[in-house]
Order: C-alpha cells, then structure tokens, then sequence
C-alpha cells in the first residue's frame, strides 16, 4: 500500500479510505471486510454512518490495533435526512460526540461535511465544526462536494480538507482547485473515480443512509472508455483507481463496497504503475466524451 502525507496533521494516510456506510451486512461480515482492509495496508476509515453496528465494527478494530495507526474520519450529511433542513449545531454535536463515544476515542482526525445545497448555509456549517475543532473532538473539518461553497472556504482557509469527486472524467477545472487547495495547505480526498465506468460494469450494492448522496451517474457516452476493460492484467475498475491516484493532490481515494476480493483488487491495483500510454487514452477518451 501506497501512503501518502495528510498534510499539516502529521498523519500518514493510505492511498485508499474505506468508507462504512449504511450497506446490508452482518456484524461478522463487517469487521471482516475492516480486518482485510487492515491486512492490505488500509489504515483510512471513514464512517459515513449513524448505525450503532458500524461502529461497534470499526471500534473493535480500532481496540485491536491501536488509535495511532488509524486515521479515522467522520463523514456527515449537512442535512438532517428525515426533515431536509440544515442541521443545527446541537444536533451536529450529538452526532459528532455519538462517535467518539462508540469509537471510545477521545478525538477525531477530520470531519467532513456534505456541502450544503444554499450558498449561505456552509458558513453557519462551518462554524459549528470550528466550534467542535477548538473542543478537542477533531484535528481537522472540511467539506465534500463540488460546488462553489468550497472554492469559497479554500480560497478563505476556513477548512484544513475537502473531498471531491475526482474521475476518468475530471479535467482542468478539478486540477486547479485541487492546487489552490494544496499550496494552502488543505488535505485533499478524492472520490468516484469510477462513476463514468459502463452502465455493464458490475453494480453496487444498494446505497442507504449517507451512500446514496454518492450514487453513481449513469455513463455520459457508452463506450468511450471501452479500452479499459481490454487493458491485459487489470479490471476497469482498478484502472480508474490508479489513475484517479496519479493526481498528485490527492492524499487519498474513497472506496465503499462490500466485497472483500474486490477490496484487495483495489489494494492491490494501488501498488501497481499503469501500462504505459493508457493515461493519455483516458485523457483522449475524456476529451472525445460529449458533453
């Protein structure tokens, strides 16, 4: 496993962070898909999940190897799911210090979250997370999404990370705010680096809870990325990881599934340098891609 600076934090993180989210699984199946991880060199997690199993299968890791070997994230939504409005900062509290208390960890390494849909409401989100940062509940807060809110917060330096999507598809405009946000020091996260795949790939399990803000779009041209799944030795799905990763901004990809042998593909692919030439097949098949 690759890893890669977590910028100002002092934290080494892998190249790949797997995201627990609300997917039906066991108990069981859960701490053995984080066990796997562990053992392919993971040591990025990120709960995007309110649901007391998850939890309790990340916090059993957590006791099993140690709270400093991990880098733990914890992945809001900035809206309350049942009731659509923003959530509070007593609310976002209560999520906040639910964690830490079912992780039996006394602070978190970043929070993240979803960018809010209204230009004005990721300052008052903002606020309540520097508010839990001067608390000690987290070393670093940020957002996830693409909109303009983030360029807002980065250009300003009032978050210290962001998550953004970052794929086959992703061009100049992604580069150059994933730059702004690295020359000020922001920790970058990346994430669908295969939603542009073919409608025939293999689909994911069943989104729940917070995974389904990150539902895969359906594919702009059928068959433009075709050539991927004839590159000898790799699946499509491992190409658009490891290229997704030749961006040098990023510090690390999300990764949600629930397949322990698709896990340790990915893993694997990481360590792995692309063939020569298939970098600017990509670049030549994005440019081709209709808009």
């Amino acid at each position: 496993m690759r890893y890669r600076p977590f910028n100002h934090a002092g934290l080494t993180v892998s190249a790949i962070t797997l995201s627990l989210d609300d997917a039906t699984m066991t108990l069981a199946e859960r701490q053995a898909l984080i066990y796997a991880a562990l053992e392919a060199g993971i040591n990025s997690f990120e709960l995007a999940s309110t649901a007391p199993e998850v939890t309790r299968a990340l916090r059993a890791a957590i006791e099993a190897v140690g709270r400093e070997m991990l880098v733990l994230t914890l992945h809001l939504d900035a809206f309350a799911m049942a009731s659509g409005k923003a959530l509070d900062q007593a609310a976002l509290d209560a999520q906040v210090w639910a964690a830490l208390d079912g992780l039996a960890v006394a602070r978190l390494d970043a929070i993240l979250l979803d960018e809010p849909a209204q230009p004005g409401q990721s300052n008052a989100m903002i606020s309540a997370l520097h508010r839990l940062k001067k608390d000690g509940a987290v070393h670093m807060i940020g957002l996830a999404g693409p909109g303009n809110s983030v360029d807002t917060h980065i250009l300003s330096g009032a978050i210290d990370v962001f998550a953004t999507p970052f794929g086959l598809e992703s061009g100049a405009g992604e580069r150059k705010r994933m730059n702004a946000a690295a020359v000020r020091q922001i920790t970058v996260l990346g994430y669908g680096y295969d939603d542009h795949l073919l409608a025939d790939a293999a689909p994911p399990h069943e989104a729940k809870g917070l995974a389904r803000l990150f539902k895969k779009p359906p594919p702009k041209a059928a068959g433009v990325y075709d050539f991927l799944r004839a590159v000898p030795g790799w699946a499509a799905e491992e190409v658009a990881l490891a290229f997704a990763l030749t961006e040098p901004a990023i510090a690390s990809m999300r990764v949600q599934t629930t397949s322990i042998s698709q896990l340790e593909r990915l893993a694997a692919a990481v360590e792995r340098p692309l063939p020569v030439g298939v970098a600017a097949q990509i670049e030549m098949a994005r440019l081709a891609a209709p808009t």
